[in-house]
């Protein structure tokens, strides 16, 4: 039976879907005309930490052995290697691998303000960062003699007060530096049992401080900082209980880039042993040749790649599970929903571990009692922000571009791949290229992305269920109650296949409404025409111009199952 959809059905659906993207020209069109310039030339931190000490007292002794541990973290620490100090001014270098640091440490010794150069470089310090990310560390030394400038401070700056009699607003500055830095949160060495405390806890404390300023907003990770810190916040590192954290959304919104991040962040600084695995299509549902991967990264066996029988619940590796805190993310996970817990079946992690899994099946996600983040995609701004980076020469402005980046942007709806791909093969395009290029784009997807989206509807793999989702697709173009997609549906099982459809990420909905993202609904279309070059003979019809077409000249096929028909536009 052909289903015929006029304007009666159109009239319910005028409502666009709330997204999480917003189109706006309006205010933001003179933020865009320089998003290209400052997308590209915002300055990158090259170090995490920045280390400002007194040579002659803590150089080859505290601040080595801070430095050295703070690598041995694998956090990027600037320490001058120089033995003296010379002249009165802070050097260019210097100045500049203070601006590129997010944490600057000053080492607070007892002989710290007799270093004009040490105070100067304190006092550029402040200037740079403020209050947030400056470290003050109280070595062998009080408090309050640094507050004061009391005993060995107070010594010292007599000999300034003397030696800088025609600059007098310098040392004042100096003293106004000290006592700030004196009243911020910091460390005093006598609180510590040693030395070797000390250290190990402040290495510790500056990787639980990074990730806030770890992630800039430039290049790939723009638009990335708050799914960040929500994974962080669901990890909660530290606390010693095991957590699976699922991140879950629709072919290339960045679920691996999330996981990537994260992954950088905190696998080899708080874990005994982790890895990172994808899930390769042809290993698909092949759960034992999973297991053997994931244990030969955590555990370093070779032994466990070449075992002909599966290792499922073996009592030597469990043993030597229970010793590691590991962390694991697995990639692209899909397949049958009970994959995750066969996966590890039989297997009980150590106290602290963390996994982390990305998929597009929120149902597999379930199954493991992981905490589910939906990741939905980038806000209007930062989308404009990504793709302009990938699309505009550093420094060069997007003049004559704002009402077409504004097409760009509604067409990838906040999706991080779209954006990328289309950035890319826009670089270097004229207006009228670009111009012709979004014509096409709007009945012809970009073919890698329309690749990576069809994964999902290939994987669904019950044509019935797809038959909905390409119903959704061609027939409703808005959001849309769930009951009218019911009564147009010739499917008996349309209410398990739309909830499929939504643990997919191919369709967005609740129990009353169901949209869909552009993209998906473009990359479905694209399906349709696929079918056939005659439109007689493709299963839906949706364009006005070809539902015409075959109604006046009655060249239609058995193929149709549903035309669409906007009698308004007639």
């Amino acid at each position: 039976m052909v289903k015929l959809l006029t304007n009666s059905l159109l009239s319910c659906s005028q409502d666009r879907e709330t997204e999480r993207f917003d189109i706006g020209i309006g205010d933001e069109q003179a933020w865009v005309t320089n998003m290209a310039s400052s997308s590209s030339s915002s300055a990158q931190e090259k170090h995490d930490v920045f280390l400002s000490f007194r040579g002659k007292d803590t150089r080859f002794g505290f601040t080595r052995n801070l430095f050295h541990a703070l690598c041995g973290k694998s956090i990027q620490a600037y320490m001058d290697d120089r033995e003296l100090e010379s002249g009165h001014e802070i050097s260019p270098q210097l100045m500049k691998a203070i601006q590129e640091s997010k944490i600057c440490i000053i080492v607070l010794s007892k002989k710290f303000a007799s270093s004009t150069w040490c105070l100067n470089e304190l006092v550029h310090i402040l200037e740079c960062k403020g209050n947030e990310n400056v470290i003050p560390i109280f070595y062998d030394i009080d408090p309050c003699i640094v507050r004061k400038q009391s005993n060995s401070y107070a010594k010292a700056f007599a000999e300034h007060k003397q030696r800088f009699k025609d600059k007098p607003e310098e040392v004042k500055q100096w003293r106004g530096a000290l006592t700030k830095l004196a009243n911020m949160c910091g460390y005093d060495s006598k609180n510590f049992g040693d030395e070797h405390e000390l250290v190990k806890k402040i290495a510790e404390d500056i990787l639980l401080k990074l990730p806030k300023y770890q992630l800039t907003n430039y290049g790939d990770l723009i638009g990335i900082e708050e799914p960040f810190k929500e994974i962080e916040s669901l990890l909660s590192i530290g606390k010693m209980d095991v957590r699976n954290i699922g991140i879950w959304g629709m072919g290339g919104i960045g679920k691996t880039t999330l996981a990537s991040l994260v992954f950088q962040r905190f696998s080899s600084s708080h874990f005994d042993a982790y890895c990172f695995l994808e899930d390769i299509p042809e290993e698909a549902d092949n759960t034992n040749h999973l297991r053997k991967r994931l244990f030969y990264e955590l555990l370093g066996d070779e032994n466990l790649l070449r075992m002909n029988t599966p290792v499922l619940g073996s009592r030597s590796i469990q043993n030597r599970l229970r010793c590691k805190k590991v962390f694991i993310v697995l990639d692209n996970l899909n397949g049958r929903s009970s994959k995750l817990n066969d996966l590890f079946e039989g297997y009980q992690l150590a106290n602290g571990s963390r996994i982390i899994v990305t998929s597009r099946d929120k149902q597999l996600l379930m199954t493991k009692n992981c905490q589910i983040y939906q990741f939905n995609g980038l806000y209007h701004r930062d989308a404009l922000q990504l793709f302009c980076f990938h699309a505009f020469e550093p420094n060069s402005l997007a003049t004559c571009y704002e009402a077409l980046l504004e097409s760009v942007a509604h067409y990838a709806k906040g999706n991080p791949l779209a954006l990328k791909v289309l950035g890319s093969s826009l670089k270097y395009k004229s207006v009228e290229e670009w111009k012709s290029a979004l014509d096409k784009l709007k009945t012809d997807p970009d073919p890698e992305i329309k690749k990576v989206l069809r994964i999902s509807y290939d994987g669904l793999g019950d044509k019935s269920i797809q038959g909905i989702f390409l119903d959704i697709a061609c027939f409703f173009i808005y959001q849309v109650p769930r009951e009218k997609v019911d009564s147009i549906s010739n499917h008996t099982d349309a209410t398990i296949g739309i909830s499929v459809l939504i643990d997919k990420s191919l369709i967005i909905g609740s129990k009353e409404r169901l949209g869909m993202h552009d993209l998906l609904r473009k990359m479905a279309w694209a399906i349709v025409c696929d079918e056939s070059k005659d439109c007689g003979n493709r299963s839906r019809l949706w364009n006005n111009k070809d539902s015409c077409h075959v109604l006046e000249r009655n060249t239609g096929t058995s193929a149709i199952e549903g035309i669409l028909l906007d009698l308004s536009q007639l």
